[in-house]
């Protein structure tokens, strides 16, 4: 399918994301190509602002995708910390997977949490559940980020 076809064709594609297109991501135990859809929510990802957040929804609406899609994507992200794919969090806000892991109690999440924590990212205070703040939560839209 053609890339003008799509939504994402006025996304700019830094050469980082353009050079995926020729590399493999032996790290992630395969060797493949980053596609082109990858490529679009890595662009998008890297718009995060530091110390905030967005959600797999959010980023999805951007691209006219599905969350899951969009989770998928992440899960699979050679480029991190460049692509900053641990400032992606559910709907619920929060915190979902990191890595392929998922639940608050797996190392890869506690580590997406103090990555979090360390960039100024604000926790809502006396929950059972982590969840980000609405404060920090960022909108491609201009929005307020709330699915």
């Amino acid at each position: 399918r053609s890339m003008k076809s799509a939504k994402t064709s006025t996304l700019f594609l830094s050469p980082l994301i353009v050079a995926a297109f020729q590399q493999t991501t032996p790290s992630m135990g395969i060797s493949r190509a980053v596609t082109p859809f990858e490529a679009n929510v890595y662009q998008l990802c890297k718009q995060i602002p530091t110390g905030m957040v967005t959600t797999y929804g959010e980023i999805a609406r951007a691209l006219n995708t599905s969350p899951r899609a969009v989770g998928q994507a992440m899960k699979r992200n050679p480029f991190a910390p460049e692509v900053p794919c641990h400032r992606v969090v559910a709907a619920s806000r929060e915190l979902g997977g990191f890595f392929g892991e998922s639940g608050a109690e797996s190392d890869q999440v506690q580590r997406k949490l103090r990555l979090l924590q360390a960039e100024g990212v604000q926790f809502e205070e006396g929950r059972k559940v982590t969840k980000v703040s609405q404060r920090s939560v960022f909108s491609f839209a201009g929005g307020d980020g709330a699915d």
